[in-house]
């Protein structure tokens, strides 16, 4: 009996001992567990910490960005707004320039038109003048001719009387012997006439202009013929130009004047 209760004993010690065992066993597979919960609470811990880093990081980061990228656009958009407004103020300068180029250019034409109508104005009255004076030199011109023309039927009537005259003391016409100039006449008729030649050419030679001319009582020229030419154009027209320059010629020294006289001129008389 003893010997069973020692086994009995050693059975129900190793039973404890076993008991123990499982019991410190269970402690230390409690103890891991908590360990590696602990650690894993520890491990997520960390990792939602991690997380929240990660995430605040990001955000920050986001948030730089998003900064930078405002200033980024404020910058450029100013620098838009600069450049617009530099090309505003440049395409009001060239505005402003055109404009004034404009109304220069507008000026200067309403200027020109006004010369052109001063211009215009002055060659109209010029022409208003010219007609009158043309007009009243035509008139002269006209009575002139008359008078001429008058003194001229004078003269025929006059030549008509003398042809019709005898020569005797009782005619009715001046005598033959006493319708002719006196021999100083010729002189002081080319006193009258030379003064008013023009002609500058130095001829080589002396020619002679012959002209018949007709005179009316009062000596007025009534008219001109060149009955035979020096040879020299300029010559024999300066001097038709010198009697009708003249007008009149002087009485003789019996102070008539003959109604028909040829004349000679020279250029170097």
């Amino acid at each position: 009996m003893p010997d069973t209760r020692d086994a009995q004993i050693a059975i129900e010690r190793q039973k404890e001992k076993r008991d123990k065992e499982r019991r410190e066993q269970a402690r230390l597979q409690q103890q891991e567990k908590e360990r590696q919960q602990r650690e894993e609470e520890a491990r997520q811990k960390a990792a939602q910490e991690k997380a929240a880093r990660d995430k605040a990081a990001k955000e920050q980061a986001a948030r730089d960005k998003a900064a930078q990228e405002k200033t980024e656009r404020d910058r450029k958009e100013r620098q838009d707004r600069e450049k617009q407004q530099a090309q505003e103020k440049l395409r009001q300068e060239q505005q402003e320039k055109l404009e004034k180029e404009r109304l220069e250019k507008e000026k200067d034409k309403q200027k020109q038109q006004a010369q052109a109508a001063e211009e215009k104005r002055k060659q109209d009255e010029q022409k208003k003048r010219d007609a009158a004076a043309a007009a009243a030199k035509a008139q002269a011109q006209a009575k002139q001719d008359a008078a001429r023309e008058a003194a001229r039927q004078e003269n025929i009537r006059r030549m008509a009387g003398l042809a019709n005259a005898t020569g005797g003391a009782t005619a009715t016409g001046d005598s033959e012997k006493s319708s002719g100039p006196s021999g100083a006449y010729a002189g002081r008729v080319a006193a009258k006439v030379r003064p008013n030649i023009v002609f500058a050419d130095n001829l080589p030679n002396n020619p002679r202009a012959e002209v018949e001319v007709r005179l009316a009582p009062d000596g007025t020229i009534t008219s001109r013929r060149l009955t035979k030419s020096s040879g020299n154009p300029a010559w024999d027209d300066a001097v038709l130009k010198a009697l009708d320059k003249t007008d009149t010629l002087p009485a003789d020294v019996d102070g008539r004047r003959p109604p028909a006289l040829s004349i000679t001129f020279r250029p170097k008389d």
